[in-house]
Order: structure tokens, then sequence, then C-alpha cells
């Protein structure tokens, strides 16, 4: 369904307040709640409303979705510094500064971890995001996300295989993203021991409901679902042996 935005879509406010309302109530057949949901989703993410992004939607499946508690998780954001630091001088000042001033800001940093599968130009990889931000305005968030993946061959998790980052603050004259990098290789110690504990919170958090995220919407997101991939090897999260992925993905499929 990735192009529901182009069956239904909203152009102006009215629309979108109309949109928010109807979502809220929750009182339509779900096949019209994911045609709303997913021309509301798009009008935030072209505004930068909220905390979505384009990178957490496309060909992905998060599969599990965490509260991060900045104060306690110390050890994850020390871990996001450290990378961070390590980056060439193809990051700019600006966006240095950006990054240095969101993880040490101790009153209004809030963050989320969530664990995905992803397909990009035919590769499969399992892995985390790291995502961090705060409020800046009353819809607009900032925004830093460091997402550690390994890639799937033979049904096997090969352990980190690249890192991405992306840099984006809201900022009100552009929408552009202030700086984002790949990584393939040579990562820090830093990058690994980030990939190791994003591995084992999403094994253990995955008992944890305190830590959980959930909302209602998201059951008309495509964005957010089971496992699709039976894997022989896994670094993250498997549901235990007696949850069919199968059955799971197609009660989901039957919203529609």
């Amino acid at each position: 369904m990735g192009n529901n935005s182009e069956i239904f879509q909203i152009a102006t406010e009215e629309q979108y307040r109309w949109a928010q309302s109807t979502l809220n109530q929750q009182n339509r057949p779900p096949l019209m709640l994911r045609l709303v949901m997913s021309a509301f989703e798009a009008y935030r993410r072209a505004r930068k409303y909220g905390w979505s992004r384009a990178w957490n939607k496309y060909n992905v499946i998060n599969f599990q979705s965490f509260k991060l508690r900045p104060m306690q998780d110390q050890a994850l954001l020390a871990l996001a510094s450290q990378i961070l630091d390590a980056l060439n001088d193809s990051v700019s000042e600006e966006a240095r500064e950006f990054a240095h001033d969101l993880l040490t800001d101790t009153q209004h940093l809030m963050g989320f971890v969530f664990v995905h599968e992803i397909t990009e130009n035919k590769l499969r990889y399992e892995g985390a995001t790291l995502s961090l931000g705060r409020i800046n305005g009353r819809r607009y968030r900032d925004r830093l996300d460091i997402i550690v993946e390994s890639r799937i061959e033979n049904e096997e998790s090969l352990g980190l295989s690249r890192v991405r980052i992306f840099i984006d603050p809201y900022r009100r004259e552009t929408k552009d993203i202030l700086w984002e990098g790949v990584i393939n290789s040579d990562w820090n110690a830093a990058a690994y021991a980030l990939f190791d504990s994003l591995s084992k919170v999403s094994l253990a958090w995955a008992e944890d409901t305190q830590r959980w995220w959930q909302h209602w919407t998201v059951a008309y997101i495509d964005y957010f679902g089971p496992r699709q991939w039976r894997l022989t090897k896994s670094l993250f999260y498997v549901p235990p042996e007696d949850i069919d992925v199968d059955t799971l993905s197609t009660k989901k499929q039957a919203a529609c």
C-alpha cells in the first residue's frame, strides 16, 4: 500500500484537521483509516511535523518500538556521542554543534529505539535505530538518528554491516536534512558497541512492557508490523516459536 497517498491526498490545513479528527474517532472502516493515515503521514512528513522521518518509513518494517529514558540510558547516549566524534570533516560545524547540543540537553532530550527489517537495492538488513530528538515549537521536532544494521545472507544475520546517520534539526528556512551519511566499513569501537547494545535491548526490552511504545495508529501504518523473514540466525528479537509470523502478517493485511 505504498501509494495510498496518491489515492487520497491532503492539501490544506482544513483537510489535515479533518483527517486528524477522523483518525482519532476510529469509527471508519479499516481500509479508509489506512488511506487517511497514509495521506496524513505524507502531509506531516513534508512539513516535518512530529517525530517520523522518511528514512524510518520506506521498505522498512519496525517490529519493535521502545521508549528511551535518557537519564537512565546514558551508556547508549555516550556511544552515540563517540560515533559522532569519529566522523570525518564532511560533517559541518553546524551539524556537530547541533548533535552535541541535543545529546547534552538533559531537560528536553527524548528518544526511542526502533528495531527493524529493511530491503534496499535488493539487499536485506536487520537492525536498530537509536532515535533522539526534542520538541522544537508546538508541531516540530529536532532529530538525530543513528542506525546500525546487519546484512542478511542465506537467511543468516552477518553482524554489523553499515551505520547510517541522520542529523536533522527543524529549521524554518529549509526542510532539507542538515547532514546524512552511510559508513560501510572502518567503524570505531563505539559503533560495534552500539550494535551489540541495541541487539541486547531488542531481547531484554521485549519482555519489559514499561519500555514498549505502543499506539493504536500503528495498525494502520505500513511501516509497523511483525517480522517478515524467517532467519536461521538473527541478532535481534524473534517471536517465540508458537507465534506464526505468517499468520500475524495475514491478520494485519486483513485490516485492509
